[in-house]
């Protein structure tokens, strides 16, 4: 049993409520790691857009042929489910490496290790950003209208994105212990691309519809992705990400508070 004092539960509470504070180092952080990656492009960060929209139009052409489903319907699908799936699975792997990749600045300044949690979450939203363009000329071209429910996108996004920020303050503290965790992440998150429904339609699962409704990513992609299909997310979709989201999260700031003195030691 791991032993919890109260000064490590306070040390990780105000950790998380400076990192929070101080939003704007984080977002500054974010915007220079886009930056980074592009300096000397010419075209920047539309090369991202141009080569993720390639591959949504590619797999969308793809499922379409496989599934034998109409291509207007597919592909609206296909691509949302890939810019959603995009988004989660890059929160996640950027979760695995939070710390390590931050190694130079936790070794030598003094700052919240919430900052470079919330740094991945303002990176992964502004490369959202530009992504989502593709979904919009797709949907405009369909003539793709949202469902009411629309209305509750954005709390959809912020519940979303609570929910993927406890698995990658998780993963990035084992993975400062044991740098063999990022590459397994990658791997388990290869996996449940298949078994989510990105690429096809839960109920062409049929009998096996299960595989889809048990796993926990389904509904975390069903908030973002049916609102703007025009289909409205069950309730059983809200209740499944509140709740992992709640007991994640719970779990997730013991465990940080647990483990959060010994990350710098482990870089």
């Amino acid at each position: 049993m791991i032993a919890l004092t109260h000064r490590q539960i306070v040390a990780a509470g105000e950790d998380l409520r400076a990192g929070v504070h101080d939003w704007r180092l984080s977002r500054l952080l974010a915007w220079q790691d886009i930056k980074q990656r592009y300096r000397r492009s010419t075209l920047g960060p539309i090369w991202l857009t141009l080569s993720t929209g390639i591959q949504m139009v590619t797999m969308g052409f793809l499922s379409s042929f496989l599934f034998g489903a109409p291509f207007e319907k597919q592909l609206p699908f296909v691509c949302s489910g890939m810019l959603f799936w995009g988004l989660i699975t890059q929160m996640i792997n950027d979760g695995a490496m939070v710390f390590i990749s931050s190694s130079s600045y936790i070794t030598q300044v003094r700052q919240p290790y919430t900052i470079y949690l919330l740094q991945i979450a303002w990176r992964n939203m502004m490369i959202f950003g530009h992504n989502v363009v593709i979904y919009i000329l797709i949907a405009i071209i369909f003539v793709v209208v949202p469902s009411p429910g629309i209305v509750l996108w954005p709390l959809a996004v912020v519940l979303d994105l609570l929910c993927l920020a406890w698995m990658a303050l998780i993963v990035g503290v084992i993975a400062a212990r044991y740098r063999d965790i990022p590459m397994m992440i990658q791997s388990i998150l290869n996996v449940f691309f298949w078994l989510t429904p990105v690429m096809y339609f839960p109920e062409q699962l049929g009998s096996k519809r299960y595989i889809a409704d048990y796993n926990p990513f389904t509904h975390v992609l069903a908030l973002l992705r049916d609102p703007l299909l025009g289909r409205t997310p069950t309730l059983n979709d809200w209740l499944v990400v509140l709740g992992m989201t709640i007991v994640g999260w719970v779990a997730a700031f013991l465990f940080f508070a647990r483990f959060r003195v010994r990350i710098a030691y482990w870089l």
